[in-house]
């Protein structure tokens, strides 16, 4: 096994991603549970998942433009994710005419808990694969967390 043989790299890189494939495709309802779960229309969802990767929040009218609805529309949603407390309203430091909308910590924890609903990564699934297979198995996701965190830096 050549470690540079751009051939077999591309042919592991494929079996790789056609697992990962696979096990998304299995893993789907479970994934989709917590989302079912929710009392959230799908552009509530979205525009929770944009509020949250704001750090400063976002104003009404931009998250309108963002999600492409108008600013009617954009208030009714903000209303009643609001009264979920899943966001809060407060004004903008720089222009106290301007409200910002950010996410709660229930808000945060929503996206956060939609997000990490990967039955497929689960303890009860994990426990059935031998020592051998999990070693790998860390060693293969430590280094998927240091090529992220070298992308990052």
């Amino acid at each position: 096994m050549d470690p540079d043989d751009p051939a077999e790299r591309d042919a592991v890189l494929g079996e790789l991603l056609q697992l990962q494939r696979e096990l998304e495709s299995s893993a789907i309802p479970g994934a989709l549970q917590p989302m079912l779960e929710l009392q959230l229309t799908v552009q509530q969802l979205k525009v929770l998942a944009i509020v949250v990767t704001e750090t400063r929040g976002g104003s009404i009218q931009s998250l309108a433009r963002t999600v492409g609805v108008s600013l009617a529309t954009m208030s009714g949603i903000v209303d009643r994710l609001a009264s979920q407390a899943m966001i809060e309203r407060s004004a903008d430091s720089n222009d106290q005419r301007v409200r910002r909308v950010v996410a709660t910590e229930r808000g945060r924890e929503t996206v956060q808990h939609l997000l990490a609903a990967r039955p497929e990564l689960g303890l009860p699934l994990l426990s059935r694969l031998s020592l051998d297979d999990l070693h790998a198995l860390v060693q293969g996701v430590r280094a998927l967390m240091n090529a992220v965190r070298e992308g990052v830096a």
